[in-house]
């Protein structure tokens, strides 16, 4: 213990003075620096005034090829203090204070007061293999009476994430948490998914460089990286070329509202300073880091699709070819066709006349044909508001159907839809596209058979009346 007043160091040098003396200029009173050499897993059960300061000495080993996390856990014991503890973490690269009881504000400056709290320690990265740093723990207020708290410094746990492996956790708005994560050899793009059993109450996670500070708190976590509001999953795709250090933390913070993730909103305070009671809002979450789907797995996909695609181009240049063929053919043979096409268009349209939209009368009948030969089928081709609505209800189908397929092979493997949307826009608006110009490459090859039918029937009814017109001469 070291006591130190404003008489005994008036002849002190003066940065001697301003490190260890803490003076009120007006009432120069004894102040107390204490100074203890503090061990992990103890908890620490102290009173802090105006009048003295605790300092809590810590050292542990910190390795290159290793990162161990440390949390600060702070309780505030008594109940009405006058003024906030504040709670300052020295460390070799990086500084960390806190006041206790912590205030966060909400929508329209809501004002809730946390009495627990817990930090974890922001880990630079060493370049020695193994080395032994010191951190300090500053307590001190302006109270004049004794307030009682808590403190307890720890290692954490699976502090750095595995792939493939979930650890599960426990965070609250004051109680943040984060993680590292070190890219394996050979994965250059993982899958963050955060998933919780309950919806409320609201949470972000954040993927941030390894950095000091890290932003973990309600008020500050959107200020860098990348973040996503979530309830019950979130998921985000990290690329190892974002990141210089090949690593990354992910961090964790339940907020204090829940209006950001459609939940209800608490009603205003009546005065301004009124201090809001936060409730139980503790949750439960599992966090597990996978690698992503690779650009073999994409490329197939995106050739699997265009293959689907021109399949359809392929299924449409044969039936043309075939249907070229039947109408280059001579007139007897086409009279074959025709009677066979109109019987089976005759019993189909008898089967589904309830589920069909195209009327009767769209089409010619051919009951007297086996009576009279000089029936002429006026009508050779199907109209164009029917192949319309045909290659409509095909394309529809289509994208309908390559949406279902792709959300199932790329979803199962990666589990996140962000992923598998942007993939499927790209597809699904080339498939528009290539669908498309098929559609007018149809009417197009329609167009043309129907002007040639139409040539030949008037052809062959200028014929028949030549004919006619001869039978009856004579």
């Amino acid at each position: 213990m070291l006591v130190f007043c404003c008489g005994s160091v008036r002849f002190a040098p003066v940065l001697l003075v301003l490190m260890l003396v803490s003076c009120y200029p007006a009432a120069c009173s004894t102040s107390v620096v204490i100074q203890r050499d503090a061990q992990f897993d103890v908890t620490y059960d102290d009173t802090v005034t105006s009048d003295n300061q605790t300092i809590y000495s810590y050292n542990h080993t910190v390795s290159r090829n290793k990162t161990e996390g440390v949390r600060v856990s702070v309780e505030l014991m008594s109940e009405s203090a006058q003024s906030p503890v504040l709670f300052v973490v020295r460390q070799k690269q990086a500084v960390l204070s806190f006041q206790v009881p912590l205030i966060l504000r909400g929508l329209y400056q809501r004002k809730y007061q946390y009495t627990q709290l817990g930090r974890t320690l922001c880990q630079p990265p060493t370049k020695a293999v193994a080395e032994t740093q010191f951190f300090f723990v500053d307590v001190s207020t302006l109270s004049s009476a004794g307030i009682q708290y808590q403190l307890r410094v720890s290692r954490v746990d699976s502090f750095t994430l595995q792939t493939d492996k979930k650890f599960s956790f426990n965070a609250t708005p004051s109680q943040p948490q984060f993680f590292k994560y070190v890219f394996p050899d050979g994965v250059d793009t993982v899958i963050v998914k955060v998933n919780s059993q309950k919806n409320f109450p609201c949470s972000v996670m954040s993927i941030q460089d390894i950095q000091c500070p890290v932003y973990d708190l309600d008020n500050n976590v959107a200020f860098i990286g990348m973040y996503q509001t979530m309830t019950t999953t979130a998921a985000i795709t990290v690329q190892r070329k974002d990141f210089p250090s090949n690593s990354f933390y992910v961090v964790v913070v339940v907020k204090t509202e829940d209006e950001a993730c459609g939940g209800p909103l608490r009603f205003y305070p009546l005065l301004p300073d009124e201090l809001l009671d936060a409730g139980n809002r503790s949750k439960t979450l599992d966090v597990i880091v996978s690698p992503a789907i690779n650009s073999e797995v994409y490329v197939m996909g995106m050739l699997f699709c265009l293959g689907i695609f021109l399949s359809f181009y392929l299924l449409t240049f044969l039936v043309a070819c075939v249907e070229n063929k039947r109408y280059d053919a001579p007139a007897d043979q086409r009279c074959v066709f025709c009677v066979l096409e109109r019987s089976l268009e005759s019993v189909g349209r008898s089967r589904h006349e309830s589920l069909s939209s195209v009327e009767e009368d769209d089409y010619d009948t051919l009951a007297d044909i086996d009576s009279d030969k000089n029936i002429v089928r006026t009508k050779v081709l199907e109209p164009v508001k029917n192949t319309t609505v045909t290659t409509r209800r095909v394309t529809v189908c289509l994208l309908t159907w390559q949406t279902k397929t792709l959300q199932v092979k790329i979803c199962s493997k990666c589990e996140c839809r962000d992923v598998f949307s942007s993939f499927n826009n790209i597809l699904s608006n080339l498939g528009y596209v290539l669908l498309g110009l098929l559609f007018l490459l149809i009417i197009l090859q329609r167009d043309i058979l129907h002007n040639r039918a139409l040539e030949r029937n008037e052809n062959t009814a200028m014929v028949r009346s030549r004919e006619h017109g001869i039978c009856l001469s004579h």
